[in-house]
């Protein structure tokens, strides 16, 4: 059960989405709402009051804009800080079940060199992430999960299926060529199916429609078939899990997704495994193939 939303607010029209899609969420879901906003200390200390001042003017007058909509209550709060460690710390503090960013601005060096906040966020991290592309047109009605079989992305299904009971879902898997065989179809069909009916169990008859998530399995790269399925489908929504290895988390089958992060083809969710998922999860880190549309 989803209580407490954290999104994280820089003052750029990025965030201003994400806040309205941490604001839709918040009012679904009956959480409360955090804005946090940062502002750096290494100015003199009038500056820093005066964008501490600015910023609180600014998110309230972007609140206030919400209220129409959005019924969740709201609070913000503005200290100084600078990087992705004072949001962990904050969502830390406040117990967030989600963490709301805005997608980051394109800016090759600096993703190259340290990475974006999301990817810090995400990996330094434990709690799901929502990165918020924008602009929001409505409530999510397309959500693409992409699984592959880990405990990770089975959490990340079941997390979305949670905070996300109306909206469509479609789960895929995407496997490379090598493993295109009889046997490891046939042996992945039968896992998609096993996880369709746990996530099915989740969401009985809703709006009338079949509870039954499609599956898709694919094969080839990963993150460009991911891509061109949530193109195909319209996706509005993409789920996946990650897996923390040599200190640093691994998303989307094995990969850090900054291209999926940076250059999103709609929001994408990332979910943490946490350690007693991880410490359960029997299905080794393998992916599987076919090209048939299943459902």
């Amino acid at each position: 059960m989803i209580k407490k939303i954290l999104v994280a607010h820089d003052l750029s029209r990025r965030s201003s989405a994400a806040l309205v899609r941490a604001a839709e969420l918040a009012t679904q879901t009956g959480a409360t709402l955090e804005v946090l906003h940062l502002v750096e200390d290494d100015f003199p200390a009038w500056v820093v009051d005066r964008r501490q001042t600015e910023a609180r003017t600014v998110i309230s007058e972007e609140i206030e804009k919400l209220r129409t909509s959005a019924t969740a209550d709201i609070e913000t709060t503005v200290r100084i800080g600078r990087d992705y460690t004072d949001i962990l710390n904050r969502a830390s503090e406040c117990a967030a079940d989600l963490i709301v960013l805005g997608v980051h601005r394109e800016d090759a060096l600096r993703s190259v060199v340290v990475g974006t906040t999301a990817e810090r966020v995400i990996g330094f991290g434990s709690r799901p992430v929502l990165v918020v592309k924008g602009p929001i047109t409505g409530a999510y009605r397309r959500v693409l999960v992409a699984i592959d079989f880990t405990a990770s992305s089975h959490q990340a299904a079941t997390f979305a299926l949670d905070l996300l009971p109306e909206p469509g879902v479609r789960v895929v898997h995407v496997a490379p060529m090598a493993v295109d065989t009889q046997r490891s179809r046939a042996r992945d069909l039968e896992k998609m199916e096993k996880m369709r009916a746990e996530l099915s169990a989740r969401r009985p008859g809703v709006g009338g429609r079949s509870a039954l998530p499609e599956l898709v399995i694919r094969h080839g790269s990963p993150i460009a078939e991911i891509r061109n399925e949530a193109a195909a489908w319209r996706a509005d929504l993409l789920v996946a899990g990650a897996q923390r290895r040599s200190g640093f988390t691994r998303a989307l089958v094995g990969e850090i997704p900054e291209d999926l992060l940076s250059r999103p083809p709609c929001d994408v969710l990332i979910v943490n495994a946490s350690a007693a998922e991880r410490d359960r999860a029997a299905i080794p880190h393998q992916l599987c193939a076919t090209s048939d549309t299943i459902a």
